[in-house]
């Protein structure tokens, strides 16, 4: 991407739809407004818990640990406090291996071709116990014991826990000329001083904007250069990162380009998934794989990075996903009908909005999907999103990091409002539930698995094959201390 100037005047195509007005005709919207948590359930005991083991080696060690005779035979026990006499692993399986398991038969393995290569077939777990607690003492010893923070929450476990990485190679292109072609706008709030996305792309040389408001131009500018720096015309409106969102789309679009990114200000790296190994990426010619792939299809308004914690690297991924949520790292289509909206929740909504539309709607953001008859109609949308797996972001957990939304709503009202708005927006797939302690949102996705993707039309690889052939790149060993 060439130098961009930042002294456009940018003009606000739409005003901006926070929602509360719908909102407002389900049930009273007040700020900071969270529900009493709901009643107790009766015990959460007995709770199940499955457990991963990763070879025969980790196996044996995981029943010394925890002070059982365990066996293959054997794989569902309930948890006791007492301790066996010398515990040990029996296999008694004749194939106790691990079996591999491809990804290629998918259709994004047969749609990602003539571009960077990619391997990511899996394995399954050596062996998987499901273990039974009855009491929270019971749960309690097991904790210590494998000396691992679990939760309730969260039914799954793999033992060894995992060693933090120390990062030896860097996935570099072998072109200097493979960078990002669409501008990059990073949506930031009361973060001068962590910054963690602006740091990452300095540090893989990644031109980019960042987009503040003007109250906090003193604080960044003291930090980053000023001349990607743009600063909002607007501050504390309250609407969310929405509005900003809106106004980066309209800045690239007055310059001429087809694309943006838009990013969270809470990245603090970029992953390569590749060989059943994720390791950091030295420049920003992923970015451009990525860009290149979407540019293929006519009808991708939305795509993005996955979560790099979603993925674990052992088990097979294909190169991309169709049609889910895209956060916090999006790839826009900038003639896109579909625009940011909403107060909160405003990267679901919108990737709903895509997924549920088609060309005939009279108006894409009123769609004629319904959920009762889709099935019977063999109903399909007319848009995709594709969430990438090839390349990952690593995001620091939602409210870890003060500034940002979190300061502006989740310290001070919780995230009840932020599902409720979702709920009331997309009800027929979302529903507001209480999980993890706090109101979270659950979204059904299987409704637009049958949208499919459509090339542009002529599109021929050989055309691309000047660009896509220099899409190779190296592992490099520590690559930034050279």
């Amino acid at each position: 991407m060439g130098k961009i100037k930042n002294n456009i005047d940018v003009q606000e195509s739409i005003d901006y739809d926070d929602l509360i007005s719908e909102v407002e005709e389900v049930e009273k919207y007040e700020f900071g407004y969270q529900p009493p948590k709901p009643p107790k359930q009766s015990s959460p005991y007995p709770f199940v818990l499955k457990v991963h083991c990763w070879n025969h080696s980790d196996t044996q060690k995981f029943s010394e640990c925890i002070g059982k005779n365990l066996s293959s035979d054997k794989k569902k026990f309930t948890y006791t406090t007492v301790r066996s006499k010398n515990p040990k692993y029996t296999e008694k399986r004749e194939n106790p291996h691990s079996n591999k398991r491809s990804i290629r038969n998918r259709i994004e393995s047969k749609l990602w071709e003539n571009t960077v290569d990619y391997r990511n077939d899996g394995w399954t777990t050596y062996i998987t116990f499901e273990i039974t607690f009855k009491s929270e003492k019971t749960f309690l010893d097991f904790c210590k014991k494998v000396k691992q923070r679990l939760s309730l929450n969260l039914p799954f476990m793999s033992y060894p826990v995992k060693k933090p990485k120390v990062w030896k190679y860097w996935w570099v292109c072998r072109n200097e000329t493979v960078r990002p072609k669409y501008p990059i706008y990073i949506i930031s709030k009361n973060r001068g001083d962590s910054r963690l996305t602006s740091r990452c792309l300095e540090r893989l040389d990644i031109p980019y904007y960042i987009v503040i408001e003007p109250q906090n131009y003193d604080e960044y500018s003291c930090v980053i250069d000023k001349e990607k720096i743009l600063v909002l015309p607007f501050s504390n409106t309250g609407d969310g990162p929405g509005r900003g969102r809106n106004w980066c789309w309209d800045h690239s679009k007055q310059m001429g380009f087809k694309r943006h990114w838009v990013m969270d200000d809470n990245i603090k790296d970029f992953y390569r998934l590749y060989g059943n190994r994720k390791l950091p990426i030295g420049d920003g010619g992923m970015f451009r794989v990525c860009e290149e792939f979407v540019d293929r299809f006519s009808n991708v308004p939305l795509s993005g990075l996955n979560y790099d914690f979603f993925i674990v690297d052992k088990t097979p991924h294909p190169p991309f996903v169709l049609n889910s949520r895209i956060y916090s790292v999006q790839l826009i289509e900038n003639n896109s009908p579909f625009r940011w909206r909403g107060r909160y929740n405003e990267d679901t909504i919108m990737s709903l909005d895509i997924l549920k539309s088609k060309k005939s709607d009279p108006d894409p953001l009123q769609p004629t999907f319904d959920l009762k008859t889709y099935k019977d109609t063999d109903w399909s949308g007319d848009f995709c999103t594709i969430q990438f797996n090839c390349l990952l972001q690593n995001k620091s957990p939602t409210q870890n990091l003060g500034g940002g939304n979190s300061d502006e709503f989740y310290f001070k009202e919780g995230t009840y409002n932020k599902s409720k708005m979702l709920e009331v927006v997309h009800g027929d797939v979302s529903k507001v539930k209480w999980m993890y302690n706090r109101y979270h949102h659950m979204v059904n996705y299987l409704p637009f698995k049958n949208n499919k993707l459509k090339y542009v039309d002529g599109y021929d690889p050989e055309r691309n094959k000047d660009e896509t052939d220099l899409f190779v790149f190296d592992r490099v060993k520590d690559y930034f201390k050279r």
